[in-house]
């Protein structure tokens, strides 16, 4: 079991178009879309994508359910076993540390950082 957490702490958040980053950039006024790779297995659980301390109270958007700031959406490719979150109208505020999760029943949710920043349009 414990070793199912360890490969699900490696999985790889990329954004689109990059390789891997831990680090993403993102451009006031624009948008950005998180790429979140699971294991196998985990296709049917929720997924969330939260901001900071990641509790119930900083849940930006998670499958099944509408975001409260309607900015914020996920999607999950099943088959890539890849869940997408996208940013629109990028704001200074959104910049921070956020965690792509999988919400798990029986044993603890497993998450991936990223540090999302935001800089001002060219």
């Amino acid at each position: 079991m414990m070793l199912d957490v360890l490969l699900l702490f490696s999985s790889i958040c990329t954004a689109v178009g990059g390789r891997a980053p831990q680090t993403i950039t993102g451009y006031r006024g624009e948008r950005v879309d998180i790429r979140c790779s699971y294991e196998s297995g985990y296709e049917t659980y929720s997924k969330f994508f939260c901001k900071g301390k990641c509790n119930y109270k900083n849940i930006m958007v998670e499958s099944g359910s509408p975001a409260e700031d309607e900015r914020f959406s996920l999607t999950d490719d099943t088959t890539a076993r890849v869940f997408t979150v996208t940013i629109t109208d990028l704001r200074t505020e959104d910049q921070g540390l956020y965690w792509c999760g999988v919400e798990r029943s029986i044993t603890i949710d497993v998450y991936s950082e990223i540090m999302l920043l935001v800089k001002d349009g060219e």
